[in-house]
């Protein structure tokens, strides 16, 4: 059973009982209806109580007619009568026999409407059963906003999260993957990116419920293939390729995007690996297949190599991160650190920002 249909349930079992009981417990006793304090005397009257009975007479068997006002709650039975008091009760006035017949079950819950106190009691434990299943529905579907939100975010960056998976998880000698600076990747894209918006939207408290699924959501996507990545030329890109491979790798990777690129021959090279040009453009990249980390080293090598070939742009890539300082080094001299697969794109942009 479901845990929504629950409150309900229970709101069902407890009104119920109360509504059998008002049915049960109360009558009502039409007017004119004789009523006598002692079971006894209802014999020597009864068959009179629709016809004018003296009021002497009925004051010597201590009894009385009723006027129809008011309910009244049941006592007890004796043989074929019942013992009443009327609601609420009124001062000097006791308890009354009646034939059992006369007086009729005020009705309950659904068919008239009951007293003023029994309506209150219904509506406070109606609210009180309601209020869980109201809360447990909107906090229910505020958590699937949460979800549809961090879901949202990783599809938006979901190319950028694939190529920082393949640029921090690396195999260490034995085959097996490192992932710890991707785990610090993940927890630094859920600080920056996901909490954020879940904050703006009034959603963080939902956080510790989804964090697992949005996490395991953020891995599965990095895991895939960058958008239009399919059919090109990066089938052919292994981390235990040497680093000539490499070289040959990335400008076929270039060359299957349009451009006329040709690795460098080992050696002189002036820190290009590759070069590149299509449209009027020369492009030089520095390759570089690492275990760690890239530094400084390529970035000073590849600035070099601009000036020296005459390029227009100059580009590093490689399979892994850079470091801190070959990113401030880069800056500052407008060099592009790229991920392997970055290529196609980058040279698409290289393309059109010329066109």
């Amino acid at each position: 059973m479901r845990a929504g249909i629950m409150p309900w349930l229970g709101c069902g079992l407890l009104l119920a009982p109360l509504a059998a009981m008002a049915g049960e417990m109360t009558r009502h006793v039409p007017p004119a209806t004789v009523g006598c304090t002692q079971p006894g005397a209802l014999h020597r009257v009864a068959g009179l109580s629709s016809t004018v009975v003296p009021e002497h007479m009925l004051a010597q068997l201590h009894c009385r007619r009723v006027d129809g006002t008011g309910n009244w709650q049941m006592l007890g039975h004796h043989g074929d009568a019942v013992l009443l008091r009327r609601l609420p009760v009124r001062k000097g006035e006791g308890a009354l026999y009646f034939p059992a017949a006369v007086p009729q079950p005020v009705p309950g819950w659904g068919s008239s409407r009951p007293s003023g106190l029994l309506r209150l009691v219904m509506a406070a434990i109606g609210a009180m059963m309601l209020w869980p299943l109201v809360r447990y529905g909107w906090r229910s579907a505020r958590r699937r906003q949460a979800w549809r939100v961090c879901r949202r975010l990783v599809a938006r960056h979901a190319d950028a999260l694939r190529i920082r998976r393949r640029q921090l998880v690396q195999q260490n000698s034995y085959g097996v993957e490192r992932t710890t600076r991707w785990r610090r990747e993940q927890a630094e894209f859920i600080r920056t990116i996901v909490q954020p918006a879940l904050r703006k939207a009034r959603l963080q408290w939902a956080w510790p419920i989804i964090a697992d699924r949005v996490q395991a959501r953020i891995e599965h996507v990095a895991s895939q293939k960058l958008s239009g990545e399919a059919g090109q030329a990066g089938s052919g890109y292994a981390p235990d390729m040497d680093p000539i491979a490499y070289e040959r790798y990335c400008a076929g990777r270039l060359r299957a995007c349009g451009w006329d690129a040709q690795a460098t021959p080992p050696g002189g090279d002036q820190g290009a690996d590759v070069i590149a040009t299509r449209g009027g453009i020369r492009l030089v990249v520095q390759c570089k297949l690492y275990r760690n980390a890239v530094g400084n080293e390529a970035v000073q090598q590849v600035s070099a190599a601009r000036m020296h070939y005459h390029a227009d742009i100059a580009a590093v890539v490689s399979n892994a991160d850079y470091t801190n300082p070959a990113r401030q080094l880069a800056r500052s001299n407008n060099v592009f650190l790229l991920h392997h697969d970055e290529l196609p794109a980058f040279a698409t942009r290289l393309t059109r920002k010329k066109a």
